[in-house]
């Protein structure tokens, strides 16, 4: 059996993570395109490129600790009792848009290609989960600012 707070402790570490880097990637290009001009290759790629793996990486990891943390504690039903459980939506291989709730959440997580960071609007970053197949899902947006309301209120 796992230990529930060091799961939690992960997941917070991890969601570190992926709120540093959505938080601090529109402010970092500012900051690059105001002070550093001409070719600043390996600051730009750690800025962009590495900070970004990592961000991916943890996001995976998060997806992995909460399913283990649900499998444990009943995340899942919880959030259906409550009606929490809206962390952004999915476009369906049809086009119709559906809820994305927190069990789809992390499958969505770990059945991505790949994902894409929307950072334009720095109030409501959304991560992009791109599928490897288009036949059931086109897209899952995660609305980052749902997941720390969830994060939020796991103990460790």
């Amino acid at each position: 059996m796992h230990k529930t707070p060091g799961i939690t402790r992960l997941i917070h570490e991890n969601f570190w993570v992926v709120m540093s880097f959505a938080l601090s990637q529109p402010r970092l290009a500012k900051l690059l395109d105001e002070r550093f001009l001409g070719e600043w290759k390996y600051l730009r790629k750690s800025v962009y490129e590495l900070a970004e793996i990592r961000a991916d990486r943890a996001l995976l990891e998060m997806a992995t600790q909460l399913r283990v943390l649900d499998d444990e504690q009943g995340i899942n039903d919880f959030l259906r009792q409550t009606k929490t459980s809206e962390f952004g939506r999915v476009t369906q291989s049809d086009g119709s848009v559906t809820a994305l709730h927190f069990r789809d959440l992390t499958n969505k997580i770990f059945h991505a290609a790949y994902f894409e960071w929307d950072l334009s609007d720095p109030d409501d970053p959304t991560v992009i989960c791109h599928p490897k197949e288009k036949d059931r899902w086109q897209q899952a947006e995660i609305k980052i600012v749902a997941l720390m309301g969830l994060v939020g209120t796991l103990m460790f």
